[in-house]
């Protein structure tokens, strides 16, 4: 798939860690539910409907990766989970659209994530099909209106009603005690959120327009989670997400609250934007 490959390989140029695989050459499959499943190994593949296919299998994932990042907490393990799942889903969707124009299909059926240290940490894409921009996608996107609507529309479909949508369901069935279901949306939004900032900050400020027409267009559950704003200090100008609901990260060893974090007041979030824009 060449216009997948060059555009993986523009999103590489611009930020190094967002790499994928195409096509990786083993990986677990889709299935029905096997009791006693191993948990996946470093460096294995799994097919992301695997996961989505097996609430049991995915419970015992998520309790172990909890283990590996300190909490034994399967409501904290699941939210941060989940908060790490759909950063890297969304951010390759995202960041290939912004890029180039060429937008794979991220829905379950075809991704696969690799697994490194207890922790679901590399994307790859099964049998990549990709939606392709018209004309001239540049600067970095174009002004045509309905191009630009298509092409975020194809990432609601695919990255978040055909894949997030159904592993949140799958995470909430399989961890096994009760799981918000605002908490998981609100992280599948912050994930959208960063994953345009990561792109604001590498092709500039007509990505805030996409980021924006892309929380228009998605679905209801995602709406009243959090919200862009542009704070200007200095003589610098930044554009940062607030959420409305709190991910749990706090709960991990070392207790650090995320910078947008709604447990922080309005007033110290702001103070916070505003340091981390002067340049002295």
């Amino acid at each position: 798939m060449p216009a997948l490959s060059d555009a993986l390989a523009r999103v590489v140029d611009l930020v190094p860690y967002l790499t994928a695989v195409i096509d990786p050459p083993a990986f677990v499959a889709p299935g029905p539910p096997a009791p006693g499943r191993p948990l996946p190994a470093e460096g294995q593949w799994v097919a992301c409907l695997a996961l989505v296919d097996d609430p049991p299998w995915l419970g015992r994932i998520i309790r172990s990766t909890g283990a590996g990042i300190g909490t034994d907490d399967p409501v904290v393990a699941a939210s941060v989970f989940l908060q790490g799942y759909s950063y890297r889903v969304l951010t390759l969707a995202i960041a290939c659209l912004t890029a180039s124009g060429a937008v794979p299909d991220a829905s379950a059926a075809r991704m696969a994530i690799g697994w490194e240290r207890n922790w679901p940490s590399r994307v790859a894409f099964l049998r990549p099909a990709v939606w392709i921009a018209g004309g001239d996608w540049a600067a970095p996107a174009p002004t045509d209106a309905a191009t630009i609507t298509a092409a975020l529309r194809f990432v609601v479909d695919t990255a978040i009603d055909a894949h997030l949508r159904p592993l949140l369901g799958t995470v909430r069935a399989g961890i096994g005690v009760p799981v918000g279901e605002r908490l998981l949306w609100g992280n599948i939004a912050a994930s959208a959120a960063t994953a345009f900032r990561t792109m604001e900050g590498c092709l500039g400020p007509a990505v805030v327009a996409l980021g924006e027409r892309f929380f228009a267009l998605a679905p209801p559950e995602m709406q009243g989670l959090g919200a862009f704003l542009v704070v200007e200090h200095a003589g610098r100008r930044g554009w940062f997400w607030e959420r409305t609901n709190c991910c749990l990260f706090d709960r991990l060893p070392g207790a650090v609250r995320c910078a947008d974090c709604s447990r922080t007041p309005p007033a110290q979030r702001r103070h916070a934007y505003r340091e981390s824009l002067d340049p002295s």
